[in-house]
C-alpha cells in the first residue's frame, strides 16, 4: 500500500476517534472537506479549502487531539500544517478592496434594510437548523467562494427570512461598504415589470449583476412568471461566473418547485441544499427562554415549558403565542400561571394528535415488511433487514421528537449518524419513488390508528 494511501486510512480511523460525538451536519460541513495530503519527516500536511476550516479545528481544540493520535500512531512526535486551497482576505482593508466604488448607493440594500435583531449570534439552533446555520454563516464571512449557491428549504415561520438577514449583517459587519441585493421574489417580479414599464432594465440589472451578494427570499412566487424567470436565470449565471454568492430560500424542495424552469431548478442544486425541520421541544423553550431574557421578563418555567409543548408548528407561531401571553399579562395585570396561560392561549393551540410511541412504529415496520421485532432490531446487516430498519428510523424522525441518537439506540445502535443518514436515504427514496411514498403513507396510517 501506497504512503499516501495509509495516511489517509489512518486520518479516516483518527476522525472517528475525535469527532465521534459532533452532528452529522457538522462532519458533512467542517470535517469532510479536510483531506491529508502528504507525510514530510515528522510534518503531517492537511489540505483545507481556506483558513476557516483550520481556525475551527484550532478554537474547538481539534488539532491537539489530532496531532496527538498521529504521533502515537505513527510512533514519533508529528507537527501539523496547512496548505489552503483558496487565500482569504486577512484584515478588514483587504476585504474593502473586493467593493465596487463606481455603484452607486441607492441601487442596494443599505444597512438599515437588515433586521439588526436578526444575526447569527441569536440564531437559536439544533441539529434540525444547524446545518442551514453553518453553510449561511461561512458564505457570510467568505462570499462566493466557500458554498455557492446555496438553497435553503423549509416551511413558513422557521428562520428562513433570520438567516437572510444574518448573512446581510454579518457581511456588513465585515464592511459597511458591501453592496448586497436583498429581495424577496414577489418583489423581484413587480421591479422587474416595473422596470419593463419606465424603460430602466439596465438599472434593474445593475442592482443585482453588482452585487457582492444576491439573497433572494420566497423563490416559490416565481412560479409561473415565465418572463421573471427569464431575467432571474440570466441575473443567476452572471453572478455565479463572477463569483458573487447567492442564497436562496423557498417553502419547499428544488425539484418540486413545479413552474420553475428545469434550467433554473437545476442550478439551484449546483450548491448546498439546507433544509430546516420542525423545531424540537428543546429548541422551543430555548427560544423562549432567550425572549424572556432579552425583554427581562420572568416567565415561569412550567409556564414555558406549556407554551413550548405545545405551539410546535414553527417558531413563529411560538414567538408570537409568547408575545400575547406576555402582553395580556402585563397590560391586564394577570399572573402567568398554567391555568391563565391556558385561556390565553385557547385561539392558539389546536387539538394535537395521539403521540406516537416508537414501539407502535417499530410493530408495524415489522409487520409490513413480515419480520419478527427481533429480527429488525438485530445487528444483522443484510439488505433484507437494513431497508425495513431504515424505514424504521425514518418514521421515527418523522412521527416523535426523538433526536437521531435516541431513535439508534431504540434500534439497537450506538452511533447517532445511522439513524441520520436513513432518515436522508429514505427521504430521497419517498420523494423520488411513488411507491415508497404510498408504502410510507400506508405505515404512518397504521401507527397513527
Amino acid at each position: 500500500m501506497k504512503q499516501e494511501d495509509k495516511l489517509q486510512q489512518l486520518w479516516e480511523k483518527i476522525k472517528e476517534d475525535v469527532f465521534a460525538e459532533l452532528e452529522p451536519q457538522t462532519i458533512e460541513l467542517w470535517i469532510s472537506p479536510i483531506t491529508v495530503k502528504e507525510l514530510k519527516e515528522n510534518n503531517v500536511v492537511f489540505s483545507v479549502p481556506n483558513k476557516y476550516f483550520s481556525n475551527w479545528l484550532i478554537s474547538n481544540n481539534y488539532l491537539e487531539k489530532i496531532q496527538k493520535l498521529f504521533s502515537k500512531h505513527l510512533g514519533q512526535p508529528i507537527e501539523i500544517s496547512f496548505e489552503y486551497q483558496q487565500e482569504l482576505p486577512s484584515t478588514q482593508q483587504e476585504i474593502a478592496k473586493i467593493d465596487f466604488e463606481y455603484i452607486p448607493e441607492k441601487a442596494f440594500v443599505q444597512q438599515e434594510s437588515f433586521n439588526p435583531d436578526y444575526t447569527f449570534e441569536n440564531f437559536i439552533t439544533d441539529e434540525s437548523n444547524r446545518f442551514a446555520k453553518a453553510v449561511c454563516e461561512t458564505a457570510a464571512k467568505q462570499p462566493g467562494t466557500a458554498y455557492n449557491p446555496i438553497f435553503i428549504y423549509a416551511p413558513v415561520g422557521l428562520g428562513k427570512t433570520h438567516l437572510l438577514h444574518a448573512v446581510g449583517n454579518k457581511m456588513l459587519e465585515l464592511s459597511k461598504k458591501f453592496r448586497i441585493a436583498y429581495i424577496t421574489a414577489d418583489k423581484f417580479v413587480s421591479d422587474y415589470i416595473s422596470a419593463i414599464q419606465k424603460n430602466s432594465l439596465d438599472a434593474f440589472r445593475s442592482k443585482f449583476q453588482n452585487a457582492i451578494a444576491l439573497l433572494l427570499d420566497d423563490v416559490q412566487f416565481l412560479i409561473g412568471k415565465e418572463k421573471s424567470q427569464e431575467e432571474f436565470f440570466h441575473i443567476f449565471n452572471i453572478l455565479f461566473d463572477n463569483k458573487k454568492q447567492i442564497i436562496i430560500t423557498s417553502d419547499r424542495k428544488p425539484h418540486e418547485l413545479k413552474g420553475i424552469e428545469e434550467r433554473i431548478i437545476s442550478r439551484f442544486e449546483w450548491g448546498v441544499i439546507a433544509d430546516i425541520g420542525r423545531p424540537s421541544f428543546e429548541l422551543r423553550l430555548a427560544i423562549l427562554k432567550h425572549k424572556a431574557n432579552k425583554q427581562r421578563i420572568y416567565v415561569p418555567e412550567d409556564v414555558l415549558r406549556y407554551i413550548a409543548e405545545n405551539i410546535t408548528e414553527n417558531i413563529r407561531r411560538l414567538e408570537g403565542a409568547f408575545i400575547n401571553v406576555v402582553t395580556k399579562s402585563l397590560t391586564e395585570n394577570i399572573p402567568l400561571t398554567i391555568d391563565t396561560v391556558k385561556e390565553m392561549l385557547k385561539d392558539f393551540i389546536e387539538p394535537k394528535p395521539q403521540p406516537v410511541d416508537i414501539k407502535k412504529i417499530i410493530e408495524v415496520v415489522a409487520e409490513e415488511f413480515k419480520l419478527s421485532q427481533k429480527e429488525l432490531l438485530s445487528k444483522k446487516r443484510s439488505e433484507m433487514l437494513a431497508l425495513p430498519r431504515q424505514f424504521g428510523m425514518y418514521l421515527a424522525k418523522v412521527l416523535t421528537d426523538l433526536s437521531y441518537s435516541e431513535i439508534s439506540q431504540h434500534f439497537g445502535r450506538k452511533d447517532h449518524t445511522t439513524s441520520y443518514h436513513a432518515y436522508l436515504k429514505i427521504k430521497k427514496l419517498v420523494s423520488t419513488n411513488p411507491y415508497y411514498s404510498q408504502l410510507v403513507n400506508r405505515m404512518i396510517e397504521k401507527i397513527r390508528q
